[in-house]
């Protein structure tokens, strides 16, 4: 069964939060503050992974996310505005 793509909000995030997955709601929050376009794609990336393998450490989701946005970066991908 293929699994329903998460609703991604875009809204101000309190403190240094850079974006949130909820599991219960199928979504991803992301600052629109972040830095960076480049990190702004590992920020959904890594918020992605969450949602897809819940049960994920924390420090393996930072490290695939890194290197998951460092590859399609590299590829050209980017946000279309």
């Amino acid at each position: 069964m293929k699994k329903k793509l998460p609703k991604v909000i875009v809204r101000d995030l309190p403190g240094d939060i850079c974006g949130l997955a909820c599991k219960a709601d199928n979504t991803i929050e992301i600052d629109p503050q972040i830095a960076s376009e480049r990190a702004a794609l590992e920020v959904m990336v890594h918020e992605a992974l969450h949602l897809a393998d819940w049960k994920m450490t924390e420090r393996k989701v930072k490290f695939r996310a890194k290197y998951i946005a460092e590859v399609l970066w590299a590829q050209g991908y980017r946000k279309i505005k």
